[in-house]
């Protein structure tokens, strides 16, 4: 403001992007400072790391500006699809993109190549690590809990159980359970009278068997899918991913080769695939040995074998289909390649359709088919229910008679058997998967998997 370096304030021009207004702002934090920038070392040690945050946001918006020049011009910040035109760009200009370096036939096999490792250092603070962000897990006693007590037909047995001991409290006399069990040793009662009698005092069976049976089938079931996750979670831990054969630079620009594990990639490191590797990340093929050849069935369920190439496709070309792209948990089948990496973690193609996963959820088949079943009975019911209520109101019977009858009609058109034949049906056809080396984690997916031609 008073001019002695950036003139009258009314001289400050408006910044047209975030990277220029916030190294405007580190100017300002080293005003009064003639040497500008290059005297920061001398700052005092709050100074200087204010000055250091600023320079790493700077440097960070550098990145995803170039990085955006990656992706169509209708590509949303949070889109959801994979978009991106890496398949169509040419290496040099590739190479700009991501300020890394590729020898002039694309090899990389002598002479320095990929990022310095200061570079590799600021894309890792920018991009993060190279995973796919897991879903969240649900605590097991939740998910039993869960089990329990959701679901239409969980929920219709449990107003059964409910409605039967509401029924038992509201309708039970002492003075009439007494009078009963005098009768019950007289010598002139007869059997007919007796078995009544005893039915009656079953009544309380009823609800705790049912609520037995209810809380057992969910237990069975979550058990079941609890071992089924337990066991692929052992797995996933067993196949530690080695690591990745990539070349890096030094400061003085001297070439580096080393092994990376996949996790710390970064785009524009520079790899070297060969045949039995898993792709670690989504990568532009740079140079390849004719008759290359990836497995892509884990994304498309295509079980043939696609060749890999070089060569820049057409703009026209989708990023799924391009031939000089090599996606995220795919496997090299045959041949070897250089790469450079592009995308990681949530942006490769693995990582949209794991969000897109994460975010929809679609009923199976058999969900399907119980609902409408249950709202099917539950309509039977209420039906034969008032058709009971009417008949006990024509007959003048007491209040609590014609309550009674009304919810035992009621009651009796749910099928409680349904639930723990379903549940063990497709535990059994679970367990014949096991056989198959198939693990199950939801015991629902049998029966969506039966439905496949």
């Amino acid at each position: 403001k008073n001019g002695s370096r950036f003139g009258p304030w009314w001289t400050i021009k408006i910044v047209a992007s975030r990277a220029h207004f916030f190294h405007f702002l580190g100017s300002l934090r080293v005003a009064g400072y003639p040497e500008g920038f290059a005297s920061m070392a001398n700052l005092p040690r709050a100074e200087s790391m204010v000055s250091t945050s600023s320079t790493l946001i700077i440097e960070a918006e550098q990145i995803r500006q170039r990085y955006r020049k990656l992706a169509p011009h209708d590509a949303l910040e949070d889109e959801k699809d994979y978009k991106t035109l890496v398949h169509t760009i040419e290496p040099s200009r590739l190479a700009a993109i991501f300020k890394t370096k590729f020898s002039a036939d694309g090899m990389c096999k002598v002479g320095p190549a990929g990022l310095k490792e200061e570079q590799a250092r600021v894309y890792f603070e920018v991009y993060g690590k190279n995973q796919i962000t897991p879903p969240q897990k649900e605590n097991k006693w939740i998910k039993l809990l869960r089990m329990t007590f959701t679901g239409v037909f969980n929920i219709l047995l449990w107003m059964c159980v409910l409605a039967m001991v509401v029924l038992l409290v509201a309708f039970d006399d002492p003075e009439k359970e007494v009078e009963t069990e005098m009768k019950s040793g007289a010598p002139g009662m007869n059997s007919t009278e007796r078995e009544l009698e005893e039915a009656g005092s079953d009544d309380i069976v009823t609800p705790i068997l049912l609520s037995v049976i209810i809380v057992g089938t969910a237990m069975l079931q979550w058990y079941t899918e609890m071992l089924a996750e337990d066991a692929m979670e052992a797995m996933q831990k067993m196949q530690g991913d080695k690591p990745v054969p990539t070349v890096r630079m030094a400061s003085s620009g001297q070439r580096i080769d080393q092994g990376i594990d996949s996790v710390n990639l970064v785009p524009g490191d520079v790899v070297f695939l060969e045949a039995g590797d898993r792709v670690p990340a989504d990568v532009r093929v740079l140079y390849c040995t004719d008759g290359m050849e990836v497995d892509n069935s884990a994304l498309t369920g295509e079980s043939m074998p696609e060749p890999r190439v070089a060569a820049t496709e057409k703009p026209t070309q989708p990023p799924a289909e391009a031939r000089n792209l090599a996606f995220f948990g795919t496997t090299v089948l045959k041949g070897n390649a250089t790469c450079v990496v592009h995308a990681t973690g949530d942006n490769t193609f693995l990582g949209k359709i794991a969000q897109s996963i994460k975010t929809s959820y679609v009923k199976s088949t058999l969900e399907i088919q119980i609902e409408h079943f249950v709202h099917f009975i539950a309509v039977i019911a209420v039906i034969v229910g008032v058709v009971s209520l009417c008949v006990k109101i024509f007959q003048k019977a007491p209040l609590a008679d014609m309550i009674q009858y009304t919810a035992c009609a009621l009651f009796s058109q749910v099928p409680e058997g349904l639930l723990p034949t379903v549940t063990i049906s497709l535990m059994f056809a679970s367990a014949e998967m096991v056989k198959r080396q198939v693990l199950v984690r939801k015991i629902d997916a049998v029966e969506t998997l039966g439905c496949v031609s």
